[in-house]
């Protein structure tokens, strides 16, 4: 059986393509930097900067501190998304309803691995502060994961960040055993809080 020839596209046809793809992206862009996605980074990277600083400085207080500010953060972010309407956003509430879905179910699968696939058990008291690095570390780069995810389909600088953060990470987590919760103060909260403002400014 004969292959059916197929007529091949235009240069005038793959450069309208493409263009309708970068209008797109730029649609998408527009409505996330229409929405609540900014701020939200902006008060997540805040409340990773204070907890992580409070971890390195008054780790006697970083338990009660992170229950607080994450119980706020996840009150405004709920608010938040309830709050926002297809009319004030230009139709973004489905797009970012299902953004926020992808992150649940991402933190779903990151609560299974951390439960069945990980050794997290150090038997000796001396490691709990190796524990607490490596929860640390762990946290951080599931979400770094899903940043260099979200930049292959909205911007590369998403992809870069999520790449960027991620190792330096690992550094912090490898080599700056004695300062790694300011560390990620700035490498993790930092991340986020510069996003939002990146949104913010070159996004709309």
């Amino acid at each position: 059986m004969e292959q059916e020839q197929q007529i091949p596209i235009t240069p005038e046809e793959a450069r309208a393509s493409l263009a309708e793809i970068d209008q797109v992206t730029l649609r998408i862009r527009q409505t996330i930097a229409a929405g609540i996605t900014a701020p939200l980074l902006i008060l997540w990277g805040s409340i990773w900067m204070v907890c992580f600083a409070t971890e390195q400085y008054y780790p006697v207080w970083s338990q009660k501190v992170w229950f607080t500010l994450v119980a706020v953060g996840t009150v405004v972010s709920m608010l938040s998304g309830l709050y926002q309407s297809p009319i004030k956003t230009n139709g973004a509430s489905p797009l970012m309803g299902r953004m926020g879905l992808a992150w649940l179910i991402l933190f779903a699968y990151a609560a299974l691995w951390a439960r069945y696939l990980g050794p997290w058990e150090i038997p000796h008291h001396a490691y709990n502060a190796l524990l607490n690095r490596k929860s640390g570390a762990y946290t951080c780069t599931i979400c770094m994961f899903a940043y260099t995810l979200m930049g292959l389909w909205l911007d590369r600088v998403l992809m870069y960040l999520g790449i960027a953060v991620t190792i330096l990470t690992l550094v912090g987590y490898l080599y700056a055993a004695d300062y790694f919760y300011v560390w990620m103060a700035v490498t993790g909260g930092g991340a986020l809080l510069l996003t939002g403002l990146f949104i913010r400014k070159f996004w709309r």
